[in-house]
Parts: structure tokens; sequence; C-alpha cells
């Protein structure tokens, strides 16, 4: 089966690594074990970043690789870019002055690299976005939209007023594509919002690296992590969220407060708080900054990078993630995967992705967040009772189901076309 995958996603994280969030993953998890599946001839699309999304594919195969199938004049601006761009890193001033001054010519002259000619794809194509909107120029094939969630558009308050990617993404979805989603409680909410037909959208659940997360057993591994990041030889609690108002972490930060305040848990315990700034990042500085008697006790860590959260989460004594809304919810899993007890919001979403391996607690229940946080503290046994349920539950999900699913998605596409 010949099918195109908009890599795009990739391309945007390429030069700037804290982009480098949950749809990233998928796509990269997607774009891997489809190049790898024996039954899929894999050509690659970039409805926007072309040159980005080039050379991190170029950096990521390093040799074989899938073509690219964007229109010939936009392959060349971008290689000639890039070869530009080659000699400097990709953080660095010339890089991005380079970029910009390419920025400003492609828009001057109205030539966007994004652009497609069906009649050039391969026979029998389906394409497939995992992110952005199906380009108009390609409506006339097969087509896949995946949907990650509809939050900007159920809760419009907890995102900024220009943030329309969703929307646009389903008012370019023709009647006769399909869509997968992240999970039941997105598919619920997709066609309960859309009125789309339930039966052409599919749930494939995402999964957990099992190379970048995994239970972590070295000592000094994990105390060489501790004492990068700050948190030093104390227990403590984790938690990795963008910092913005939907994951509820100024809520998490006050629980935790009240406990320290009251002195019911160990004055060493200390909540780790990993992420980078989002949409209204005051809320949380000025949470913190409420506190500073206790700042001691409230480690902001910033961006950590993938290869140090196994460590970061296995040395951890519970994972606390109180988010008000997800699609999926990858981080939880991510724990999960690494033995790790975790706390979650009793959301949708997140319900159907920890099932039973988690302590579940409404997401603004102040009193039900702080019992769940000393429980877990003061209880080794009730730790040790989650982390092996967590294990056996992060192993019902691999990345090798998810492409599979993808493939079988592929294949009803290919009978029915």
């Amino acid at each position: 089966m010949n099918i195109i995958l908009d890599a795009s996603p990739l391309g945007i994280g390429f030069y700037h690594r804290k982009a480098q969030t949950g749809v990233s993953r998928v796509a990269e998890e997607l774009l891997k074990g489809l190049w790898q599946a024996s039954d899929i001839d894999l050509s690659l699309a970039a409805s926007t970043h072309l040159p980005e999304t080039m050379r991190y594919v170029r950096q990521a195969f390093n040799g074989s690789m899938p073509p690219f199938v964007n229109t010939a004049g936009g392959r060349l601006s971008a290689r000639l870019e890039n070869a530009l761009l080659g000699p400097f890193e990709a953080g660095s001033l010339p890089s991005k002055a380079i970029r910009q001054v390419a920025y400003r010519t492609r828009k001057a002259f109205n030539r966007e690299q994004g652009r497609f000619r069906v009649t050039q794809f391969p026979e029998g194509a389906i394409y497939h976005s995992p992110f952005f909107s199906i380009p108009k120029s390609v409506r006339q094939i097969p087509t896949v939209q995946t949907i990650h969630d509809l939050i900007p558009i159920l809760h419009p308050e907890w995102f900024p007023a220009g943030e329309q990617t969703v929307r646009q993404v389903i008012e370019a979805l023709p009647p006769t594509a399909w869509v997968t989603t992240v999970s039941q409680a997105t598919k619920d909410d997709f066609c309960q919002y859309t009125g789309f037909d339930p039966a052409r959208v599919v749930p494939i659940h995402l999964a957990a690296s099992p190379t970048l997360f995994h239970p972590v057993a070295d000592e000094v591994q994990k105390q060489a992590i501790r004492q990068q990041y700050g948190i030093g030889e104390t227990p403590y609690l984790l938690s990795l969220a963008t910092f913005e108002p939907r994951k509820n972490t100024d809520h998490l930060i006050r629980c935790f407060v009240k406990l320290a305040k009251s002195g019911e848990i160990p004055a060493d315990v200390k909540l780790v708080l990993v992420g980078t700034k989002g949409w209204k990042f005051d809320r949380i500085v000025d949470e913190l900054s409420r506190h500073d008697t206790l700042r001691s006790r409230l480690v902001v860590t910033g961006f950590v990078p993938d290869e140090h959260l196994a460590p970061l989460y296995a040395g951890a004594l519970g994972f606390v993630y109180p988010s008000l809304y997800e699609g999926f919810g990858l981080p939880p899993l991510e724990a999960m995967q690494c033995g790790l007890p975790v706390i979650v919001s009793d959301i949708p979403a997140s319900a159907e992705v920890v099932g039973d391996a988690a302590i579940r607690v409404p997401p603004t229940d102040v009193n039900a967040l702080c019992q769940a946080m000393l429980t877990l503290i003061q209880s080794s046994s009730l730790r040790a009772n989650l982390s092996a349920k967590a294990i056996a539950r992060a192993s019902q999900f691999s990345w090798a189901k998810f492409i599979q699913r993808h493939i079988e998605l592929y294949k009803t596409i290919a009978e029915q076309a």
C-alpha cells in the first residue's frame, strides 16, 4: 500500500526542541513504524516547514529514507536552503538569520513550499495527516486525519484567542475522510461536536517508548539526575506538564503546600515540577511566589530531555497529574511504564489510560488530592502495589499495536477505494 504521511510536525521540532510535544512523538513513531512495515510503501509530505522536515528526515534516517511528494520546485528550494544551513548548528545565530531571510523571500514571492500535485503521487496513495489540516489539493484521494483532542474548541478559555488549529483541521475535513483519535474519549468528543459518521472514526491508543521509559534500578544514575536538576537526596513527588491552565499545576502546588504546612508529610519531601512555559505561565509563578517559606521544597526544573526522564521518574515516590482535560495524556503512561505509582484526575481520557492501576481523584477536589498524596507518601506497601499494577497496565500499550492498527485501517480504506 502506498501511504503518504505528513511529517511536518517533526520539522517544526527540529529547530525548536521544546516544541517536541506528544504530537511530535506520535508522528515520529508513526513514521518509523510505517517505514519498517513490509506491506507499506511510504512517502512523506510536508504541508508546512518543508526544509526543516527534510533536514529532520535526513538526520533521522542517516541514509536510505522515504521520498517527499512535495512539488519539484518546493523540494529544490528546500534543498538549497538546507545546503546554506548545513555548516551551522541548528540553534546558532547564522542558522536563524538564514532561515529568516529564506522565510521572508518565500513570503515576498508567494512561493509556498507545502504544495502538491496529486497526479504525481504514487498510484492508489492514501494521505495521512497526524496533526495539520488535510490540504485542499489532496482531498480528492483517500485521506486520514488524526485528531488528538478538541480541547481548544470545548474549552477555549484555556488557550490564547488565536489558537485555531483544531477548528481549521475540522473545517478542512472532507466527509469522505477517515479519522483516527488517540482515545475513545476523544472519539466521543469529536463525533458529538461534529456529527461525523462514527463508523469512519477509529480510536487508536498511543504508547510510551520502551527505550526511553523503563524502570531504572541504577542508583548512581538516579542520583546524578537528581543532582543535575537541583533535587538533592531527599524524596520527591514528580509532575510533568506544560505550565498552562489546563494542566492544573497551580492546584497541585496549593495542595502540596497545604500538606507541607500541616506537617502531615515529612519535612524533607519535595514537589518537582518538570515542564516548559505555556500560556498564562504567570499563574504558576504567582502560586510559587506566595510560598517563599516553602520555596526550597518546590523544585521547577524547566525542560528536561527525554533521555533524562526515566531516572527522574524512577527516583520519585510517585507521579501526580491533576490535568483538567486530556485527549490521551502520555506522561502518566510513561510514568507507569517506569514503575512509578501514579495519581491522576478522574477524567475520561486519563481513566481510559490508567484503568485501576492508579489513584484517580476529581480534578478540582483539594481534599481528595491532598489525601491521595498523603497516603502515597506514607504507605510503602501502597507504592509497591501501585508500581506493580502500573507496569502491568502499561504493558497493554505498545507502538507495535499502534502501527498495526493503522495498517489495518489503511487496508480497509484501500479495499473500499
